[in-house]
């Protein structure tokens, strides 16, 4: 704990007093605009151990890191304009923070979700850079969605398809999603994205939703247009009731999950690609009482095949408890433990985080 400025401890005091306050979102409603600025404050202590492989002796060695993150946070500010003939104009712009970034250029900005769409009877159609359909449906189903113990980020049991923004990532640049509107629970999403480099190999992906009150499902499919292997499909859900619930998804990889997580050799390209095989999988069950909710997840990637190293794949688990102080802010605790296929010592974070949402 000695690693932590005493500033650090001051921020997440900060979110705890503060959450009566955290409902005050900014909306603004007139002249047939509807405007709201939204988001959420998130920070955690992170206890890192980091196996390496074995040295020169012989002799497993791990590295111990502690620090304060805040890089998660985001504010947005969305709205829609009601036009002619049922048809409302939204926009949307985004923004990750690093409120305890301290370096010379100080608070750092990122932009995330940036575009401009139309909405109606038809449905929503969007324009810019925005999420796949592949990774919304990820982040819906994670319980800890853009927290330090989100199953996408260090326990790795989500793939980078659920992450990053660019071509062939979880959020892509240049691109044209439609959402079907609902139809008994159903959803129907395809998206476009426009490739800029001189080959011109657009990327596309679809998929198929399904939601109810005590059940969810989905398929996806995403493929980055490139001639090397380079596609993913998924399925997965959650069948929930009596606040239980258990949940989890596959993902089977064509060539786009090696290439996302760096697993193909370093003279691979998209357009040569052969690694494949890193399937990715996990399941979890969460139990919620009052104000308490307790997680338990566990998760593999496979090896890939004719990837960079041998024995690429990974298992990894994760046991987590939340506390609610309302229902926009929760202080949360967890453990993960992940172990490596091949010689590397495995890792293991512990976590104390607060989440404050406006």
């Amino acid at each position: 704990m000695q690693y932590l400025k005493s500033w650090h401890w001051l921020a997440i005091l900060t979110l705890v007093l503060l959450y009566p306050f955290s409902t005050l979102a900014v909306e603004w409603k007139g002249n047939n605009w509807s405007a709201h600025l939204n988001g959420a404050l998130r920070v955690s202590y992170n206890d890192d151990n980091i196996g390496t492989k074995p040295d020169d002796t012989g002799t497993d060695t791990k590295k111990s890191n502690k620090y304060m993150s805040g890089n998660v946070s985001h504010f947005q500010f969305t709205g829609s304009r009601a036009l002619s003939m049922g048809l409302n104009g939204i926009f949307k712009t985004e923004w990750a923070l690093d409120p305890t970034n301290t370096g010379d250029e100080g608070l750092s900005l990122k932009d995330l979700d940036q575009y401009l769409g139309l909405e109606g009877g038809f449905g929503i159609l969007r324009v810019g850079t925005m999420l796949t359909p592949y990774m919304q449906t990820g982040i819906m189903m994670d319980p800890y969605r853009r927290d330090a113990l989100a199953a996408r980020f260090f326990p790795e049991i989500q793939s980078a398809l659920h992450s990053g923004t660019a071509k062939g990532r979880g959020r892509t640049t240049n691109s044209i999603r439609f959402d079907s509107p609902p139809a008994k629970g159903m959803g129907a999403q395809f998206f476009y994205g426009i490739d800029e480099s001189e080959d011109n190999d657009n990327s596309f992906g679809t998929g198929l939703t399904f939601d109810s009150k005590y059940m969810s499902l989905f398929g996806q499919w995403y493929d980055n247009g490139e001639s090397g292997k380079d596609k993913a499909y998924k399925f997965g859900g959650e069948i929930k009731g009596g606040g239980a619930s258990l949940f989890g998804q596959y993902e089977y990889d064509d060539g786009l999950i090696s290439m996302a997580d760096n697993l193909a050799p370093e003279d691979a390209t998209v357009d040569t690609n052969s690694t494949y095989g890193a399937d990715t999988w996990h399941a979890g069950m969460k139990y919620t009482n009052g104000k308490i909710l307790v997680i338990g997840q566990y998760g593999q990637r496979e090896d890939s095949k004719n990837g960079a190293i041998p024995e690429d794949g990974l298992t990894s688990w994760l046991l987590g408890l939340s506390v609610y102080l309302d229902k926009t802010v929760y202080l949360y605790t967890g453990y993960v433990k992940k172990d490596y296929n091949n010689d590397r010592d495995g890792d293991s974070r512990f976590t104390l985080g607060a989440t404050l949402t406006f």
